[in-house]
């Protein structure tokens, strides 16, 4: 009789212990994984996000610049039925925010211009020109947006 009391206590004790180191294995891994690590704000660092106060939301900054001034979106129809979507920031015009049709978003510095509008990685190997209602853009020294036309909205 002993020796089952014992035997059953043992077993009690083995099932306790290996129940609480699985518990505690899957709780680290769960603290571990990618994409748990929101702010306060609830922003997803390891994704690319941070808090933007002046918009109060999580953006990523080469998506979409951080600015309280109100935008202006225009909407280009290019050639190949490729559109762009540009988000300027009239009164303050450091980036212009685009949509892409192939789903690409970039928030791209503004860059000098002798005439119309620039916008450009600091390598160049993505430039957009606004001129008027007219745009395009270039790629690494080719233009794969063309004939682009708007109305502002």
């Amino acid at each position: 009789m002993k020796k089952t009391i014992i035997s059953f206590i043992v077993l009690v004790i083995a099932v306790v212990g290996i129940y609480y180191i699985a518990s505690n294995n899957n709780s680290s891994r769960v603290s571990n994984m990618v994409g748990n690590d929101r702010d306060i704000h609830g922003c997803i660092g390891s994704a690319g996000y941070s808090w933007c106060e002046a918009k109060k939301i999580c953006i990523r900054s080469w998506e979409e610049y951080c600015t309280a001034t109100p935008p202006k979106t225009a909407m280009f129809v290019c050639d190949n039925s490729k559109t762009i979507s540009a988000t300027f920031y009239i009164k303050d015009d450091k980036y212009v925010d685009l949509v892409l049709s192939d789903s690409r978003k970039l928030s791209v510095p503004h860059a000098i211009s002798a005439d119309g509008a620039r916008y450009a990685k600091a390598d160049e190997s993505f430039v957009f020109w606004n001129r008027g209602d007219t745009a395009f853009i270039t790629e690494n020294g080719t233009t794969t947006f063309t004939n682009c036309v708007t109305n502002t909205q």
